[in-house]
């Protein structure tokens, strides 16, 4: 079934626009706007069903089933997050993971994010986690929101690959995982152990915390274990996605998980 839409004036339109720009209202909605080619064919791929699909006027492929509305460039240009809109965005409903479910059985490694504030930094850990076959990722309060168009570009799709967990209130949740079993590991350089001789292979929750303020008092005080990453150079500390992508890839290193195309 098709539509056409020639006026960002649309209503449709409209909310398409504040999906991209209102985490109100896309918490309110349960939606998010996905952008680009690769990754609405990747969510395709994956089994993904779009509450509707977006494309230029001029493209011509077959959607089966799916809802699509025809629009014109200039009204994508509107609705779009980049300045060069590939004429392909999709409507997508966001995916809901039970918290509850989380066990060092079924999630033996997570990232739990104590207010990362970047939405390329979060992507990127989102991305790699995926890439390690991680558990998935708690996003703690202070933490980006995860359906920012900026994050979700970011993820490069693994947003449908990576179980995300909400937490309320960062403490509690750290306490809730340390009675399910959990080893809570977090990094920083003074009075810290190579992060190459902590064992990764017992179920970790690895803690990463804001760019600017690091981790919160509140969660450091639970903490298991700190971790350092030598730094031989001149500077004081790694971007938190790389230091999350080393220590994700010494887990994966440890725990054989799978074995890794080089």
């Amino acid at each position: 079934m098709e539509k056409i839409i020639t006026s960002t004036s649309n209503p449709y339109v409209k909310h398409l626009k504040k999906l991209q720009t209102s985490k109100k209202y896309r918490e309110e909605k349960g939606i998010f706007v996905l952008e680009g080619e690769r990754p609405v064919k990747d969510a395709l791929s994956y089994g993904v069903k779009p509450e509707a699909l977006l494309i230029s006027e001029n493209r011509r492929e077959d959607f089966g089933e799916a809802v699509v509305y025809r629009l014109q460039d200039r009204v994508l240009e509107y609705i779009s997050d980049t300045k060069t809109p590939q004429g392909i965005m999709a409507e997508i409903k966001m995916p809901v993971w039970d918290a509850k479910k989380i066990s060092p059985e079924s999630a033996p490694f997570l990232i739990f994010s104590d207010g990362i504030s970047d939405p390329g930094n979060l992507g990127t850990i989102i991305r790699t986690i995926d890439a390690g076959g991680g558990g998935g990722i708690v996003l703690g309060q202070g933490t980006v929101d995860i359906y920012n168009p900026k994050t979700v570009r970011g993820t490069m799709s693994s947003l449908f690959n990576v179980p995300l967990y909400r937490s309320a209130d960062n403490a509690q949740t750290i306490n809730i995982l340390k009675n399910k079993g959990y080893y809570i590991v977090g990094t920083r350089m003074e009075n810290a152990s190579l992060y190459t001789e902590t064992d990764f292979k017992r179920p970790t929750v690895l803690v990463m915390g804001n760019e600017a303020n690091g981790i919160s008092d509140a969660v450091m005080k639970l903490y298991d274990e700190f971790v350092k990453i030598p730094i031989a150079g001149k500077i004081e500390s790694l971007n938190v996605a790389v230091s999350a992508a080393v220590i994700i890839y010494e887990a994966v290193r440890q725990r054989n998980i799978r074995e890794i195309n080089t």
